[in-house]
């Protein structure tokens, strides 16, 4: 990477998240002029936290081609293995890249959504081993019957985890009547492929690698059980009221960046590979191509046709239906949908 990055390899942590602040309404310090030439960045630099995934590997593009300094802004990069994870170092980061995590962070840490960098929809696989009786199960009755009682790997609080608890209900299972193991994200993949669990959800890159060498078949997407997923930034509520301008800018780049890696699937796929390396992992090129194709990066004109809130509102609804977020939990994240902060980015770019 051009910039040295803070590796903060924290341990994942489950749904056990504080209980949710009350929701701000207070407005943020100022409001930048769209259109106005980068500045001197600020004193104290902004702490961005990002994943060691696809959903942040836009940062580099970032931070090659410098548009970290253009927007006179100075980031400090803090590095994480997972989006529960940065909801556990809540106040070590000022903004943070992240997947389908956000909706705690908005619900029990009072952060403000303000953009989505990723159709994250694409790369959440439900997981049997070759042979298992799943595979052959042709009606929701079938596959429960194969389910109840089984243990399944995942990662509490991530879109594997979500992923997973949809596919339950899709079949008529309530989590109750499985033994559903937390693990991080590299330990759902090599536990696995170890032969631990009966099934799992594996998510990028793990979903991309060979599955005839891990032995294993694919038996739902998120997709194909009718979810959808954005994984999404926000800020802290300290960041929106008191650098509100620094926030802007830092989603502005972030845009910039969806827009030229939309644009160009084979530069893309080369900074995939080059994230992907510099985080301390490993994905050859068909593997980023997958992802690049799965995952679509939303440009500053696809942005600028989104309905901010819309998703998280009806995302949330649902993790509240399954009581994993309480009721003044789905009260907050209504409340901290940043459309000030999205609009003003995207009038930067000219949207």
């Amino acid at each position: 990477m051009k910039k040295t990055l803070s590796i903060a390899l924290a341990l994942i942590m489950a749904l056990g998240l504080l209980a949710g602040c009350g929701s701000s309404s207070s407005a943020p310090a100022s409001a930048p002029a769209a259109d106005a030439p980068a500045a001197e960045a600020a004193s104290e630099p902004l702490r961005v936290a990002v994943q060691s995934f696809y959903c942040s590997s836009m940062v580099e593009y970032i931070q090659a081609n410098g548009l970290d300094k253009e927007a006179g802004l100075d980031i400090d990069w803090i590095v994480f293995n997972g989006g529960a994870a940065i909801n556990e170092a809540m106040g070590e980061w000022d903004i943070a890249v992240t997947g389908g995590a956000f909706v705690y962070a908005l619900a029990n840490y009072d952060c403000k959504l303000v953009a989505h960098q990723v159709d994250g929809t694409g790369g959440n696989y439900f997981c049997a081993r070759k042979g298992d009786p799943l595979l052959d199960a042709k009606t929701p009755e079938e596959a429960a019957e194969c389910i109840r009682g089984k243990t399944l790997l995942t990662c509490f609080g991530t879109t594997g985890h979500y992923t997973m608890n949809l596919f339950l209900e899709s079949i008529g299972v309530s989590p109750d009547e499985v033994n559903m193991m937390n693990l991080e994200i590299a330990n759902v993949y090599s536990s696995w492929v170890a032969g631990e669990g009966d099934y799992c959800v594996l998510t990028e890159p793990y979903c991309y690698y060979d599955m005839d060498e891990m032995n294993t078949e694919i038996y739902a997407t998120l997709e194909s059980i009718g979810g959808e997923l954005f994984e999404s930034t926000v800020c802290t509520k300290d960041a929106y009221e008191n650098r509100y301008d620094d926030v802007v800018k830092f989603v502005s780049i972030l845009y910039k960046a969806c827009d030229a890696l939309s644009a160009d699937e084979d530069l893309a796929v080369n900074t995939v590979m080059n994230w992907y390396a510099n985080c301390g992992k490993t994905l050859d090129e068909g593997e980023a191509r997958q992802s690049v194709e799965s995952k679509p990066f939303i440009s500053s004109d696809e942005a600028s046709k989104i309905t901010l809130g819309e998703f998280a509102e009806s995302y949330a609804a649902w993790f509240a239906s399954r009581e994993l977020i309480d009721a003044k939990g789905l009260e907050n994240v209504k409340n901290n949908i940043a459309s000030d902060v999205f609009a003003d980015a995207l009038a930067a770019l000219g949207k």
